[in-house]
Order: C-alpha cells, then sequence, then structure tokens
C-alpha cells in the first residue's frame, strides 16, 4: 500500500499551494481554512488515480475545485511527504 496526503485550502487565505504546504507542515490547517486527507491505495495505483481519490475525500466534506488551492503528496516510509 502507498500512503498519500491530499490538502485543500481557500485561495482568500493561501497565496500559492507552497503556503498551502507550510500551514500542513508546522501544523495550522486547522487556524486556516482548509483540511488534509489522509489515505492508503495499492502500490500498483497511478498517482493520478490517488489524486481523484483524494479529490472525491474532499468533495465529500463539502470541498470543490471552485476557489481552492491543493496538492497531493506521497508519505514515504520515515513518514516524510514528497509533493507533487
Amino acid at each position: 500500500m502507498t500512503k498519500f496526503v491530499f490538502i485543500i485550502g481557500d485561495q482568500a487565505d493561501f497565496e500559492s499551494t507552497e503556503a498551502l504546504i507550510e500551514a500542513y507542515t508546522k501544523g495550522d490547517l486547522v487556524a486556516s481554512n482548509a483540511s488534509a486527507f489522509v489515505f492508503e491505495v495499492p502500490e500498483n495505483l497511478s498517482p493520478l488515480m490517488a489524486l481523484h481519490v483524494g479529490r472525491g475525500m474532499a468533495f465529500s466534506k463539502d470541498w470543490s475545485m471552485d476557489g481552492t488551492l491543493s496538492v497531493l503528496g506521497v508519505q514515504g516510509l520515515g513518514g516524510e511527504v514528497v509533493w507533487r
């Protein structure tokens, strides 16, 4: 299994995906209008399909593509996240 992290936030609160990643890294998503979704998928699933899973999780919590920034990261064995 491969673990992914999908983060999404309101464009009014974040000027870039880098700012969104920084807020996630610092644990500040709760203070901002943003959410993180951590999930696992089979290793042979493409990153594009993993992106669709992350978006589906966000959209099921009333997020949308309109007015938001989002980014997908893959979590390594040591816990570090590599953002795509």
